[in-house]
């Protein structure tokens, strides 16, 4: 909250705290005002899980996938605080004498340089608008939104994952490596794509959609291959919503195992 008082207070002295408070109303955002401020944060049902393996086309040394999992959610904040309390006089009051002083010494000195009425009546206007915010009445604010959450539950291929290059699977270790066998044979498959790429994952199914742009984007990353890749992408997402726990839960036994 000081944070937030003294980036108000820097904006009113810059651009007059009557034009400020205008903006704020205008922009949506005169939550800067609150005093007092409460929040709490209430989870909601309908948490959804989901692992992202990411397939690197531009692999140049041994290949990984990356596989992460997080779990979304939503909270309910409940959000309370009150407006034009103690610190709003104490910063309007000080504001509408400031101000004032200031536009009456720019008109005082107009005579110096054209540019002190212009100077002198914004300050001297923005000084009796803030005078009037003064006596604003305290207001009471009780919100409740919305907030999305994302959090990560781990960051490893689950046990199970299988790469299936055309009629073959291979397994996929923790680290997201499938060895040196797979890897010739997804060199062969990028020359020459002959049945599926797939990934499975917890049970799920789904195929790697690499096009001709991404399989001329692989085979020039490791073999200097001449081609035009065009709008290749270099990573391409693959994406498995499982029950939520699922995934976790699996993690959390395997690291609790003796060494």
């Amino acid at each position: 909250m000081r944070a937030t008082t003294a980036s108000l207070v820097i904006a009113a002295l810059l651009s007059g705290c009557a034009t400020t408070w205008i903006g704020t109303q205008a922009t949506g955002t005169q939550g800067a005002w609150d005093e007092n401020v409460r929040e709490v944060s209430v989870p909601m049902p309908g948490v959804q899980e989901r692992i992202n393996v990411m397939f690197p086309v531009t692999t140049t040394g041994t290949f990984e996938l990356r596989c992460t999992t997080f779990q979304r959610a939503k909270d309910v904040v409940h959000h309370s605080a009150y407006r034009y309390g103690r610190r709003w006089k104490i910063m309007t009051g000080v504001m509408a004498l400031l101000e004032g002083a200031l536009g009456a010494a720019y008109l005082y000195a107009r005579d110096e340089k054209p540019a002190h009425w212009l100077y002198g009546g914004f300050l001297a206007a923005d000084a009796a608008v803030t005078a009037a915010l003064f006596f604003i009445p305290r207001k009471d604010i009780y919100e409740r939104r919305e907030k999305p959450v994302l959090t990560e539950v781990r960051a490893d291929c689950p046990d199970g994952t299988v790469l299936s290059i055309g009629m073959e699977r291979y397994p996929v270790d923790a680290a997201g490596r499938i060895g040196e066998v797979a890897e010739a044979a997804l060199d062969a498959w990028m020359a020459e794509p002959v049945g599926p790429l797939q990934l499975e994952v917890a049970g799920q199914v789904r195929r790697v959609e690499l096009g001709a742009p991404e399989q001329c984007l692989w085979r020039r990353a490791r073999g200097g291959d001449v081609c035009y890749a065009g709008l290749a992408l270099h990573t391409v997402l693959v994406s498995f919503e499982v029950p939520v726990g699922a995934l976790s839960t699996v993690a959390n036994a395997r690291d609790a195992q003796p060494m």
